[in-house]
């Protein structure tokens, strides 16, 4: 058997020879990483909770919004859990507070529904229990919003759209753009003079 006689191949550079340093890893690329965001993909603790700390500097964000904005940043999930279980022990992260001050804001501001808040929270990824004790909070700090006066408000503001249909269809037609709005059936009967069992206005699915 015949053995070859060359020396095996080395990734080391020439400079990397001369220093006795490290191989090189490489052209660009690997440079362009930069030593930020390799020692977060390395899951230094403290590197991952500088970043988050950059984040909420400037506007408040929910529980879900830092993680994802962490992974996408090669946060390790270990790393993620525990950055963020500080943040919530000195109250950085309060996902019940973040929704209480949302709906402050807008519930009875904004010509929208309960649902459609709700809904805009859980985008943002506010848990079900959290939206309710938000809303609990709120409640007990100004007492409830009135619904039906916001949904009649609504109504009161496109009278000029829908004047010229029959009642049917004038009702018809209300009902559905409350239900665009986020508003319950409940409260879109009651704001439409009908009672909660009296649904005649509501549009066929």
């Amino acid at each position: 058997m015949r053995w070859s006689t060359r020396s095996p191949r080395t990734t080391k550079s020439s400079g990397d020879a001369a220093k006795g340093g490290a191989p090189s890893t490489g052209g660009p690329r690997a440079r362009a990483a930069g030593p930020g965001r390799a020692s977060l993909v390395d899951g230094g603790i403290d590197a991952a909770r500088e970043a988050a700390l950059r984040l909420i500097e400037h506007s408040r964000r929910t529980r879900s919004e830092l993680e994802r904005k962490l992974r996408e940043r090669g946060v390790e999930a270990a790393v993620r859990d525990e950055v963020l279980r500080r943040l919530e022990g000195v109250g950085l992260v309060d996902d019940v507070e973040y929704a209480r001050a949302y709906l402050a804001g807008r519930w009875g501001r904004r010509a929208a529904g309960w649902r459609a808040l709700e809904g805009d929270l859980k985008r943002r990824g506010v848990s079900s229990p959290d939206i309710a004790a938000a809303r609990a909070r709120l409640e007990a700090e100004q007492g409830p919003a009135d619904e039906v006066s916001l949904a009649r408000r609504v109504i009161a503001q496109t009278a000029r759209r829908y004047a010229a249909l029959d009642p049917a269809r004038r009702r018809q037609r209300l009902w559905a753009l409350l239900a665009r709005r986020g508003f319950a059936p409940d409260v879109i009967a009651e704001a439409l003079g009908g009672g909660g069992e009296e649904r005649g206005g509501e549009p066929d699915a």
